[in-house]
């Protein structure tokens, strides 16, 4: 019986299993991910339910909840952590499950599952990229603005009566539908001079749209890194198990890290340094921190360590912080600084949504993927042109021939008049249900109202910007998935920057 076909039949027979539970029945060993027919196992599994959530127009009501419907009626959903499972009804909907797997990427662009986990040679960890494989899912915003509101569908059938379409994350670079969708579990690192999207290693900082598109291709043709379509899955989880569209209602993310600490004694060969306790108590144990004169800096003694241990030296104001990397030499003038947290953070979340802590210093998982790590993200397939000080026009790349200097062949999504160059926040936002790319549609007052996200307009610079969103570490309320820089030009390349393969 050929792979497909088992995996057919094994999926058939209880359409309720989730992913990992069907593959655990499997002969699993034996049989190749990228070989299997995933549009057939998933669509065997498919129940047509629609979950949907209600919104009322920023003009209409600035709360920034909605109203369960449909299949979504009655559902409840909290994030857990290491400790404590939330409830979480969706579970044990196929729309939303999903598995661990490995992915290669072809030539193409498409992204192909080569492990699962529970087969033998998959690896959350090393020289692999990680992403969650999912059902093939659709999805449609459902506009009624003059009436005041809008309704958000997501199904793992496609609702011809709703206008579905299948999700960004459920289709390859040209627009075609997989089948299945593979969504990038984790940012990016370096391992011997390679990008890997695994769990266990510094995010890759001081990249930009440009650099990190040359070191995405060091892995092949096909690789152009994550964009729009990583966007949209977690907008849409959000809005569909949450029924919100401020992020921050519910995951704070690391946007209120920023430490920055000097020396308070020089030491000499240790794998400690020492700084004032008021520093030191503010430091979580597995942060991220670089030691030396800046942040991601090339002059540090360490780049991007983790925090092993904080002890404080009794009967002083000072604290002994133990890190990774070995043992270094330390000086008064040396510092310590926070940085964007390594990946695998949530790899320990008893649920599909969480976070170690909700506290500020911390990334979270959103079914399945971690987001929130302190730095901007990259979209990858993204270019936006200021064309004057406050029009700004929307593309994304497709299959086009990939340019740091030309949109020549992406697709124009759309062109947003910003008004005036004033940073605002979003009240409501517009997506792009074929491709994921969003912008608002209007502006807020405040970080609790509406969406809640800064818009920075980027003053009165015209030009190709890389799209920059997310917040990082020192943003505090400002971020959030739909935070949005128009600062800097396609090279700028921040040390609170990070992409995922």
């Amino acid at each position: 019986m050929a792979s497909g076909d088992l995996i057919t039949r094994v999926a058939s027979e209880d359409t309720s299993q989730s992913i990992l539970d069907v593959v655990s029945r499997m002969e699993n060993a034996l049989v190749d991910p990228s070989k299997i027919d995933w549009k057939s196992f998933f669509a065997a599994r498919a129940t047509g339910e629609v979950f949907s959530t209600k919104f009322y127009t920023y003009e209409t009501s600035t709360n920034p909840s909605g109203v369960k419907m449909n299949a979504s009626a009655g559902l409840r959903c909290e994030p857990s952590t290491e400790t404590f499972k939330g409830a979480d009804d969706f579970t044990n909907h196929n729309a939303f499950s999903y598995v661990d797997c490995n992915f290669i990427c072809n030539d193409a662009g498409k992204r192909i599952p080569t492990k699962i986990q529970g087969q033998n040679g998959f690896s959350r960890v090393g020289k692999v990229d990680v992403g969650i494989l999912t059902p093939q899912t659709y999805w449609a915003i459902e506009e009624h603005y003059d009436e005041g509101y809008y309704i958000v569908h997501f199904s793992d059938k496609k609702h011809e009566e709703l206008n579905m379409v299948s999700t960004p994350w459920c289709n390859d670079p040209s627009g075609n539908e997989m089948g299945y969708g593979i969504v990038t579990k984790y940012y990016a690192g370096m391992i011997d001079g390679i990008l890997y999207s695994s769990s266990g290693i510094a995010p890759k900082g001081t990249v930009s749209y440009q650099s990190g598109h040359t070191l995405l291709q060091n892995k092949g043709t096909g690789y152009y890194g994550s964009g729009s379509e990583r966007s949209a899955y977690l907008f849409c989880m959000l809005w569909i198990k949450y029924a919100t569209k401020n992020q921050q209602t519910v995951f704070a993310g690391c946007t209120n890290y920023n430490i920055e600490a000097t020396v308070s004694e020089a030491t000499t060969n240790c794998d400690y340094l020492i700084i004032p306790t008021s520093s030191a108590n503010n430091l979580v144990v597995n942060g991220c921190v670089s030691i030396g004169t800046g942040r991601d800096s090339g002059s540090n003694i360490l780049n991007r360590v983790r925090v092993k241990k904080v002890e404080a030296i009794s009967g002083t104001s000072n604290s002994k912080v133990y890190v990774t990397g070995g043992t270094f030499t330390t000086t008064t003038s040396t510092k310590l600084f926070s940085e964007p947290c390594y990946s695998g953070e949530t790899d320990n979340i008893l649920g599909a949504d969480g976070y170690v802590a909700n506290d500020g210093k911390h990334s979270f998982r959103l079914n399945g993927v971690e987001e929130g790590i302190g730095a901007y993200f990259i979209s990858m397939n993204e270019l936006w042109n200021k064309e004057s000080a406050t029009v700004v026009s929307y593309y994304v790349r497709g299959n086009a021939t990939w340019s740091a200097s030309s949109v020549s062949g992406y697709k124009k999504v759309a062109t947003f008049d910003m008004g005036n160059t004033n940073d605002k926040w979003f009240g409501d936002l517009t997506m792009d249900v074929n491709t994921g790319v969003f912008y608002p549609r209007v502006y807020g007052s405040g970080d609790s109202v509406g969406v809640g996200d800064m818009h920075y307009k980027g003053g009165t610079g015209t030009g190709l910007r890389e799209a920059l969103q997310r917040g990082h570490l020192r943003d505090g309320s400002n971020a959030g998935l739909a935070l949005s820089d128009l600062w800097v030009g396609v090279s700028s390349a921040g040390w609170y920057y990070a992409l995922a393969v």
